[in-house]
């Protein structure tokens, strides 16, 4: 059969992982690299024998933040660290006047949707995703979809979507969840993006961000705000007055640490193999699977496919490890993998 061809990445991207399975699920979550495990271990280990400094978690966050602003193409200041995508959305939702219009995409992710229609005084109006762009109206005033939906690797058109909504004077926020680490990220000219960190940038669990153009994040207000969204925190901890940071920090909340000590060398380590280089193999490897099954050639690192429950059972028991979502099988190609993964589940999924 003829399959395309995977442009090869340094052995010591596959290296840094140590998989014992056929690992095609980074849409649910990446894969750890060795390196993070190392750092998550030597902070809980430092918290067992009381020598665990909290203050030292700062200078990693600090990094961790520089890294995602590289990814999405905002400077440092305007990103802000969480736990989770949804609290971010909710910010934005939180945001609006009552009765403002937003446009959401059908099938959308919970975390991106549901901040929106929780309020429960916003007119939400939902489209098919392929049609977000040519449904913005004049009266619009944000539009929030994922970049890459969560169900089916579908990737929408960042460019026509901003364009059409600042065309109408609205406002953009991206969830970069299922994007970040493989897309290329840095010039959606999005107002807001927000992102975990467990996926596709391969951290711990416990990680995202928030990050934006500084006249949007002036429209959201910090109601999560917290001793670690002070200017200077460790001088900030007790009392009044308000002593928010002046930059996005001030929608901060207090890091979870060992992830964040875990996401540092994660970020690194998908920087270093760079975004473009990511984008290329993953998408090459999506491709040979397409191409293997008799699909046409695509643009995601994600495929979905109906199978049968039987065929459900055999990856299973051959230890080829996607995800069930709407009723399909999802498989993610990532850095970690190779033609040879590719090659066995394809194996399976023929029966061969």
């Amino acid at each position: 059969m003829t399959t395309a061809p995977a442009p090869v990445l340094p052995a010591t991207v596959r290296d840094a992982f140590a998989p014992t399975v056929t690992y095609l699920n980074a849409a649910s979550y990446g894969l750890m690299p060795k390196a993070a495990l190392a750092a998550v271990e030597a902070a809980e280990r430092g918290r067992v024998s009381g020598e665990f400094e909290i203050p030292d978690i700062d200078r990693t966050v600090l990094d961790c933040r520089t890294a995602f602003g590289r990814i999405a193409g905002v400077p440092a200041n305007q990103v802000a660290i969480g736990s989770q995508v949804s609290p971010f959305v909710g910010l934005v939702a939180a945001s609006l006047p009552a009765g403002a219009r937003v446009l959401l995409a059908e099938h959308e992710f919970t975390s991106v949707s549901w901040p929106f229609l929780a309020r429960g005084d916003l007119r939400v109006r939902i489209v098919p995703i392929a049609e977000l762009a040519a449904s913005v109206r004049p009266d619009d005033d944000v539009v929030a979809v994922a970049l890459v939906q969560s169900a089916d690797g579908y990737v929408g058109d960042a460019q026509a979507v901003v364009a059409a909504a600042h065309a109408n004077g609205a406002r953009v926020l991206l969830d970069l969840s299922q994007a970040a680490g493989w897309v290329p990220v840095h010039d959606t000219g999005a107002d807001w993006v927000v992102s975990v960190g467990f996926k596709w940038l391969l951290g711990p669990k416990g990680t995202a961000f928030l990050a934006g153009t500084e006249a949007a994040l002036d429209t959201l207000r910090p109601l999560a705000a917290g001793w670690y969204a002070g200017d200077k925190p460790w001088e900030t901890v007790y009392d009044a007055p308000l002593r928010l940071a002046e930059d996005a920090r001030r929608f901060d909340v207090s890091p979870v640490w060992p992830a964040w000590l875990g996401q540092l060398p994660a970020l690194e380590l998908v920087l270093s193999a760079g975004i473009e280089n990511i984008h290329r193999h993953n998408v090459a490897l999506a491709d040979r699977l397409r191409t293997g099954l008799g699909l046409p050639v695509g643009n995601s690192a994600v495929v979905s496919l109906e199978v049968t429950p039987e065929t459900l059972d055999r990856l299973r028991a051959a230890r080829v490890i996607g995800a069930v979502r709407a009723g399909r099988l999802r498989l993610g190609c990532h850095l970690y993998n190779t033609e040879a993964d590719i090659d066995r589940t394809l194996n399976v999924l023929t029966g061969h």
